[in-house]
């Protein structure tokens, strides 16, 4: 082993850089295109001015429930400030909880709550008003229900009286243990998962396992090169036979993918903020004994390597559209549940270490090795 590894290594001294790019590019283009689509999720939030004319509970709540969507830049700015800004298109919109708000809220009124401005370019005003008033007539909801049952309590049980506060803190405890309204937006089949308040746009993984295909077919084209008719006859004067180099470079090259899937896992914990397990990284395990197989098991039915890279990127290409782990297809799983498990990437998007397709590769691999060669003297 150790001469195929100093073999393995003379080779990759004249070609270091290229193939330190190889080994690199999942890591290098995930991060990179996580990042990207990061800045262009942050910049495609629609701005829009809050001003607040009052110091309470609810109003102060309602502001900070803004604040938290997603969709928004909320800037809390003064009612000049916002109409300026209005006027110089700066803002898509601007909202003003007037002063008295939570008194109306509690007395039950709705009228004349909230002012809004907007100009002749605010695109998303409707939207953002109706998820405003959504916002509104959930507190108003809320104080309805409380004034409810204090009345009912009033009249039939007066000796048990539960106070207006309690009912409302009541109110919000069940609200936020039952989750009532939970969004999940991704572009990858994440069947298994809990719902999720946030937006998720593309997953990290997803889109490794994508890069990390296309490298290794591109680094298995050795086995192409070497495979040349003129260089077969050296192997009549070495002491181990061409499938045995074949194989013993073949677990060299799955050791040293499996280092830079290591740095992956470190990389993306403290960039991307990606959660560790044992189940990721026996999944990662799985994931690369079978795209190194089967790379090798494709490389071996080509002489030509132009066409072997012409093959690997349209593969690639039909893995993106077809595998779900960039590209959603939940409209398509849901009608053709066998897709899932037609599919060789699931089993590593769902962490999961057993891959009942890694049986295929190692079955073939093992026939091809058992496949008459005589061994030399």
């Amino acid at each position: 082993m150790m001469s195929i590894i100093h073999t393995r290594l003379m080779h990759w001294k004249k070609h270091w850089i290229s193939h330190l790019f190889w080994f690199l590019l999942p890591i290098l283009a995930t991060v990179c295109m996580i990042q990207i689509t990061n800045v262009v999720q942050e910049d495609s939030k629609i701005p829009i001015g809050m001003v607040v004319k009052e110091d309470s509970e609810l109003a102060n709540s309602l502001l900070e429930t803004m604040k938290s969507s997603p969709l928004l830049r909320v800037y809390e700015l003064s009612e000049s400030e916002a109409r300026s800004q209005i006027e110089s298109h700066e803002l898509d919109s601007a909202f003003i909880i007037e002063d008295g708000y939570e008194a109306k809220i509690l007395r039950g009124s709705r009228n004349r709550l909230i002012t809004s401005y907007q100009s002749n370019l605010s695109f998303a005003y409707t939207p953002i008003r109706e998820m405003l008033i959504s916002y509104v007539q959930q507190d108003t909801g809320k104080v309805k229900a409380a004034h409810t049952i204090t009345d009912l309590q009033e009249r039939l049980q007066p000796e048990a009286m539960v106070s207006f506060d309690e009912i409302i803190a009541k109110t919000n405890e069940i609200q936020a243990q039952e989750n009532l309204l939970a969004t999940t937006f991704s572009f990858y089949n994440d069947e298994g998962v809990g719902m999720k308040n946030d937006i998720s746009i593309l997953n990290t993984w997803g889109l490794w396992a994508i890069f990390s295909i296309l490298s290794t077919l591109l680094l298995t084209d050795w086995l192409i090169k070497e495979r040349r008719p003129g260089l077969m006859p050296r192997f009549a004067f070495m002491r181990f036979t061409y499938k045995n180099y074949a194989i013993q470079n073949l677990g060299f090259y799955v050791i040293a993918f499996l280092l830079f899937d290591g740095l992956s896992i470190v990389v993306f914990k403290q960039l991307l903020s990606e959660s560790i397990d044992f189940n990721l990284i026996g999944a990662i395990i799985s994931f690369r004994i079978l795209i190194s197989t089967s790379a090798f098991l494709l490389a071996l039915l080509f002489k030509n390597s132009y066409f072997y890279y012409s093959v690997s990127f349209i593969l690639v290409l039909f893995l993106i559209i077809l595998s779900g782990a960039i590209l959603p297809i939940d409209g398509l799983t849901k009608r053709f549940p066998w897709l899932l498990d037609a599919n060789p990437i699931q089993p590593f998007l769902d962490q999961t270490f057993w891959n009942p397709w890694l049986l295929v590769p190692l079955a073939l691999v093992s026939i091809w090795i058992a496949k008459g060669e005589k061994l030399n003297a």
